[in-house]
């Protein structure tokens, strides 16, 4: 029988994380599924494990993978085994609400143009506090939510805003199995925003809806990738180049939020070198692109820094999924 969904889940040495991650996605109250998990060349025991479980789960598929391939060729791989019309992904550090899950399944299902939907979602932090709401953290995002609640449907304004600006949790994402695949997959030659950019892909090729509903519990990781600052600002660099003429043709407004967001990412790996005064400018730049109380607030505190004083660091930028 054709599954209804398949999970799918790449892991690189994930094994203290992977269980839980794993186990929410089995939960899920729906039939059939399949969970595939792509073990990118771990060497902490995740293949022995998964290979134990698949054996007394039928529903569990995985492949081993011999060295680190990175993220994104770990997911194509497994999509290209998933059999579903739709695909669930999950990160190996993150926790689903399973029944929040099938019931976004089932609108995917009834509006089968959807090729991505994504929902709210609750950041666990090292210090086990929950960082809540992620989605209405993002100013144009949250704009168009407007306090609505439910499954919204992002009509003629997904492109644009997909482009300015990067509200999706990777782990909150179902998305059409032939649209992914369609859209070329995740970039392999992306190893930071790669996610972002795939999104702007597709949301050029059908419907996208976001839930409100908080249905995934994402873990902060301090060895996560988005720590790699000067990786993730290239991932964004490029990302905003890839996107930037078609941005400027059908969103100038969304093209000027991303070219703001790339200077504020340029800001935070400056004051991450020790160059201050390059921070200072790239701070002005993005006032400049767009005009807010945000960008503001970071002028001045870049100004406060070049100038010698201590600042209290202000919001990171996450150009892609926050982790």
């Amino acid at each position: 029988m054709t599954p209804r969904v398949s999970v799918i889940i790449p892991a690189r040495n994930a094994l203290d994380t992977l269980p839980r991650a794993l186990a929410s996605a089995l939960a899920l109250p729906i039939g059939p599924f399949e969970v595939i998990v792509a073990d990118d060349g771990s060497s902490d025991g995740t293949a022995a494990w998964l290979e134990d479980l698949a054996g007394r789960d039928n529903r569990l598929l995985w492949l081993r993978r011999d060295a680190d391939h990175g993220v994104s060729a770990a997911r194509n791989a497994a999509i290209a085994l998933a059999r579903a019309p739709v695909l669930g992904l999950l990160d190996a550090d993150d926790i689903w609400r399973p029944e929040f899950i099938a019931r976004r399944l089932e609108w995917h299902e009834a509006h089968p143009d959807t090729v991505l939907s994504f929902s709210d979602y609750d950041t666990l932090l090292p210090d086990g506090s929950l960082r809540q709401r992620h989605c209405a953290s993002w100013p144009r995002f949250s704009r168009f939510v407007g306090g609505r609640s439910g499954m919204l449907p992002l009509g003629a304004a997904a492109f644009s805003l997909l482009v300015g600006e990067n509200p999706v949790c990777t782990s909150s994402v179902l998305a059409s199995r032939a649209a992914v695949l369609a859209a070329g997959g995740f970039d392999p030659g992306l190893r930071q925003a790669e996610d972002w950019d795939l999104w702007i892909r597709l949301s050029r090729r059908g419907a996208v809806a976001t839930s409100t509903a908080v249905e995934l519990l994402h873990a902060a990781r301090p060895d996560s990738l988005s720590h790699d600052v000067a990786g993730r600002v290239g991932g964004i660099r490029e990302v905003v180049r890839r996107h930037r003429a078609e941005a400027w043709r059908h969103a100038p407004g969304a093209a000027l939020a991303a070219a703001c967001l790339l200077e504020q990412a340029e800001a935070e790996l400056a004051q991450c070198s020790g160059r201050p005064g390059r921070a200072l400018l790239h701070s002005v730049a993005a006032a400049a692109w767009h005009p807010s109380a945000e960008t503001a607030r970071g002028t001045v505190r870049a100004a406060l820094t070049a100038a010698g004083f201590a600042v209290r660091p202000g919001h990171a930028v996450a150009a892609h999924s926050p982790e």
